[in-house]
């Protein structure tokens, strides 16, 4: 039978307190192996700094787990137990029983990670299936998502696949493991094989404020023109006063919309988010991460807590109906305590929708997860394309 359960702990950071911080990286684990009743894997995310190096945290956590089936990595923040802890080294444990647990590392991922889809697919060892989970946790310093989602796509479909972004911030390297082995510029993941359904769950900071607007002309990731006007009048005009005139500051709040969903491509869970990623008076122009050409289209989108609240609220209700035994949530840096104006907020709604299933998560510096079909909207169980996602939180829940 699935069973799961979950550790969570600030970690002391101070040379003096080492001992203190082994004693809370211990408990945590044992609370995790005590909830789960045995542990055939586990994933494990840090936060990094503290007088123990994340090495001997995933020794530590392997062996009083009695495992070595690990896999995890470093994360701006981690949630769990009804918690979030940003800003502070800190640990979250998920131990898992009852299912098949597969963890792998893949390293070199600047190098070959055109290729990991099909080395995942080997690890797997058969037809991937809808029953399948695949978490994902890429070094976000070394991953290019058109060199790599598209052997991802092509290879481990009808798989669900979740995950987010390995970061360390101002701490240097991003780490990642598999099993105790532990690297940098690596895909740490983790295969499982589950007994019930896997459902998934998008919900996005961001609101769209413009109709579909057109790209009438572009060059490369520069957008010259939408619907036949320059496109940073465009962009000014909805920003309005003060914001128009400081557009360092206008890109913080005011964010590109990308549709993926052909039959209502503004709906929550229908597009993807993206940064406006520079500006060129000169040319009245602005540039975004993807490549556009004229005849498709994109909107203007604002990040504002109050939407979020509600998107992630309306998701989650979705939640109450599923018989889930566990859940893990990937979360994007920029939502959290900076977003909601206080810390915990999330977790506090995960916990409320889920009662006492186990659930644990991380702030990444990106996510990975379904958009643009009808299940990246609430909690479902078709299948839609893996993304790079930004601004959302991935839910992943494995029923019974």
């Amino acid at each position: 039978m699935l069973a799961a359960g979950v550790g969570m702990t600030a970690i002391p950071n101070t040379e003096d307190e080492r001992g203190s911080a082994r004693t809370a990286i211990e408990t945590a684990a044992s609370q995790a192996l005590e909830g789960a009743g045995g542990a055939e894997g586990a994933l494990v995310f840090v936060t990094p700094g503290s007088s123990i190096p994340v090495e001997e945290i995933v020794d530590v956590v392997g062996g009083v787990l009695g495992t070595d089936a690990l896999a995890g990595a470093t994360s701006h923040g981690v949630i769990g137990a009804g918690q979030e802890i940003e800003g502070q080294p800190s640990l979250s444990i998920l131990a898992l029983r009852g299912l098949e647990c597969m963890p792998f590392l893949l390293p070199d991922l600047r190098a070959d990670g055109v290729n990991f889809g099909e080395d995942i697919a080997g690890i797997l060892g058969g037809q991937p299936g809808p029953g399948d989970l695949i978490v994902l946790l890429p070094d976000a310093n070394d991953f290019d998502p058109e060199a790599v989602l598209p052997g991802i796509r092509t290879e481990l479909d009808p798989a669900r696949v979740v995950g987010a972004g390995s970061a360390a911030p101002g701490l240097g390297s991003a780490l990642q493991w598999g099993g105790r082995q532990v690297e940098s510029g690596a895909l740490a993941g983790l295969i499982l094989r589950a007994p019930g359904p896997v459902t998934i769950g998008v919900t996005q900071s961001c609101r769209p404020v413009t109709p579909l607007l057109t790209v009438t002309r572009a060059q490369g990731h520069w957008l010259l023109e939408l619907d036949g006007r320059p496109a940073l009048d465009v962009y000014r005009e909805v920003a309005r006063a003060p914001l128009a005139e400081d557009l360092r500051h206008a890109a913080a709040f005011l964010l590109a919309a990308i549709p993926r969903d052909e039959r209502d491509p503004l709906r929550p869970g229908g597009y993807l988010a993206r940064n406006v990623a520079g500006f060129d008076e000169e040319h009245r122009a602005l540039a975004i991460p993807e490549i556009l050409k004229p005849g498709q289209h994109i909107a203007l989108a604002t990040r504002e807590p109050e939407g979020a609240r509600e998107d992630l609220k309306e998701m989650l209700a979705g939640a109450v109906g599923a018989q889930a035994r566990l859940g893990m949530l990937f979360d994007c840096c920029a939502r959290g305590a900076s977003l909601f104006g206080m810390p915990g907020l999330e977790a506090a709604y995960l916990e409320n929708a889920l009662g006492q299933t186990p659930a644990v998560g991380m702030f990444g510096a990106f996510e990975l997860g379904p958009i643009g079909s009808r299940d990246g909207a609430g909690l479902g169980q078709g299948a839609a394309a893996t993304e790079l996602l930004t601004y959302t939180g991935v839910l992943a829940l494995l029923e019974a």
